[in-house]
């Protein structure tokens, strides 16, 4: 049985091959809407936010024999705690990971954290566009000032109470779900009166070629933050590798 640690877009695709391969999995998210999504992907969801001990448990009570790791690239603690899992109890560890290309000629400004994209943000002026998510957005309105912002998040009830409580204000807010094409993109930019917009090294699938092209199309930079660097011990980049992966190790 293969565990597959998901929650994101490209672990839907991961789930969609080991299905046509009639391959046995479990899908790990942890959020209801990231269940909702696993389950028009696989048969066998289960919604929770593992520990040291219960990611233990749920291997051994379920022989999982392969960790596959397509959790978002900056999900470090499940990450990191699954690695941790797999040599404690002698298992292989695979992450499933896009690599990303930019265009020499786009707009970028690279840092390493939020610390660095905030410092990088005080030296500009103008209306901030923060497509990082919501956890971070109270944090940048800490650092920054509320009033520069304007975010873009999820249309759910507990992300729309978080961003209240953190100061934003309904037209501060885009509540919208993806994908995003450029063009949409500098739609919203454009209203949003966007001088700078903030982004994460997500992935291909998390839109960030299309925010990249946005911005180059208006003219104004694209901070990236990028992805944590981490030791895995074994990486596929497409689901060719992956694929090629699994017939080669086919005990699974």
């Amino acid at each position: 049985m293969i565990l597959l640690l998901g929650g994101t877009t490209e672990s839907l695709a991961v789930a969609d091959l080991l299905s046509a391969q009639q391959r046995p999995f479990v899908v790990s998210v942890i959020s209801d809407y990231g269940a909702e999504l696993a389950g028009h992907h696989a048969k066998n969801v289960v919604k929770t936010t593992f520990t040291e001990e219960s990611i233990r448990q749920f291997c051994r009570d379920q022989q999982i024999s392969l960790i596959l790791d397509a959790t978002h690239p900056f999900a470090r603690v499940i990450s990191q705690l699954a690695m941790a899992t797999a040599v404690d109890l002698d298992l292989p560890y695979l992450r499933f990971e896009r690599q990303n290309t930019y265009s020499k000629d786009a707009p970028l400004k690279m840092v390493d954290s939020l610390t660095a994209a905030c410092d990088y943000l005080k030296e500009l002026t103008g209306k901030i566009y923060l497509s990082t998510g919501s956890k971070t957005a109270p944090e940048y309105a800490q650092r920054l000032g509320v009033s520069r912002l304007h975010v873009r998040v999820l249309p759910t009830t507990r992300v729309m109470a978080n961003l209240t409580d953190a100061g934003f204000i309904a037209s501060q807010i885009d509540a919208i779900q993806g994908p995003f094409s450029v063009a949409l993109n500098v739609d919203l930019f454009k209203h949003a009166n966007a001088a700078v917009v903030v982004t994460k090294e997500s992935g291909r699938q998390g839109g960030i070629q299309e925010k990249i092209a946005a911005c180059a199309q208006l003219g104004i930079p694209c901070v990236v933050i990028r992805r944590p660097q981490m030791a895995y011990p074994q990486v596929v980049a497409s689901l060719d590798e992956l694929s090629a992966y699994l017939e080669e190790h086919n005990e699974w």
